[in-house]
């Protein structure tokens, strides 16, 4: 509404200027206008995509994950707990920050527990940096007997496993 209070008062301002015959002046508030009108143009579009993006990736992410429940007890996991959450204490220069770490599921099958962490499309790639890191950090907090890796997009479920070398490598510099 006050958007377009603004816009109808620039174009008042702008009739009375072009029948005074200033054609600097019109052509400075018509600058003035469209400059005005394009950013909150600009800010409308952005704010609007942004707001839209975070609500599809958090739907998406909601579909996957209530999916995924189907998916894992269809293949003989039962679902011990949702969205685990660990409490962290990373030590830095001997202060101590608090830091959590929260797995989308703990399930059991037969005698095993295993972490699962439930993506989609490229996202659900253990070669990434990024995923294996978040993988191997689920590894060292829970110590599971083994990590899943939920694509739901390729309905595809990964069993992740870490082996660490002899621990020589830094002795030998």
């Amino acid at each position: 509404m006050q958007i377009q209070t603004a816009v109808m008062n620039g174009i008042q301002k702008l009739q009375t200027l072009l029948y005074a015959g200033e054609d600097i002046a019109v052509m400075a508030v018509l600058l003035f206008i469209g400059v005005f009108a394009g950013m909150i143009l600009y800010h409308l579009v952005v704010i609007n995509y942004k707001n839209y993006r975070v609500k599809r990736t958090f739907k998406s992410g909601r579909i996957a994950e209530t999916a995924a429940v189907k998916f894992l007890r269809s293949h003989g996991y039962k679902i011990l707990a949702s969205q685990l959450r660990e409490d962290v204490i990373i030590y830095v220069d001997g202060e101590a920050e608090k830091s959590i770490v929260r797995a989308d599921y703990l399930v059991r099958r037969g005698w095993k527990l295993y972490v699962v962490e439930v993506k989609s499309g490229q996202q659900g790639n253990a070669k990434l940096p990024a995923i294996r890191r978040q993988l191997l950090e689920y590894h060292m907090v829970y110590q599971p007997d083994g990590i899943l890796l939920l694509d739901m997009e390729h309905k595809n479920l990964q069993e992740i496993r870490f082996a660490y070398g002899d621990g020589k490598s830094l002795r030998r510099r």
